[in-house]
């Protein structure tokens, strides 16, 4: 019974989670976007390099990101939503967060960006989904995909250790996202503990 109330809260509070996720994204493109705008068409207008190839670059890039949010939303507002969902959702999120990386780094020449915060939220909201998988996806994928960053950096563009974030730097970077990672997997422990219930009762003190 126990177990039956876990699932039938998850089933719920994922597809809010969802959407207030969906919202939140929604709100963050928005919101870089704009502030992009602003500098390539009023702070920096006479800056090439925020106004020419970069600008292309990263509108393609809200464009595909903005059309995920749109497609998310008329699943959600359907109530079609297939398990693999949440999963897809949220491996397109790491790779638009990487691919924003690569359009800094390769065209905007910013290898030390720190838009790559970006993983952390994506780790931060992955337990409004009560998804312990899910969890573990955002994690070990955020980690992955910035350990590939940092190999195109190095290998790719062939950039100097200099041009780079320092080894230490880095690492402690990547222990973040575990570290992440982790607290937000007992978040979701901590939620099913309080629906399904203690096996004991605590006693109320004596007055």
């Amino acid at each position: 019974m126990d177990t039956d109330r876990w699932e039938d809260a998850r089933r719920i509070e994922a597809w809010a989670g969802e959407v207030r996720v969906n919202l939140i994204r929604l709100a963050a493109i928005i919101a870089f976007y704009g502030h992009h705008l602003l500098n390539a068409y009023v702070f920096h207008r006479d800056d090439e390099s925020i106004a020419g190839p970069f600008h292309t670059a990263v509108t393609a890039l809200i464009v595909a990101w903005t059309g995920s949010v749109l497609a998310l939303h008329y699943c959600l507002s359907r109530r079609w939503v297939p398990p693999a969902l949440k999963f897809v959702a949220v491996g397109w999120d790491i790779l638009m967060t990487t691919a924003l990386l690569i359009i800094l780094a390769s065209v905007a020449h910013e290898p030390k960006s720190w838009l790559a915060v970006l993983y952390l939220l994506v780790i931060a909201t992955a337990p409004l989904r009560l998804s312990l998988p899910l969890i573990w996806l955002a994690t070990l994928g955020s980690m992955a995909a910035y350990l590939a960053y940092l190999g195109y950096l190095k290998y790719g563009l062939q950039l100097p250790d200099e041009a780079r974030l320092s080894r230490p730097n880095q690492v402690i970077f990547e222990l973040a996202l575990g570290a992440a990672g982790i607290i937000a997997g007992q978040m979701v422990r901590q939620a099913r503990r309080l629906t399904e219930g203690y096996p004991i009762t605590v006693a109320e003190p004596d007055r």
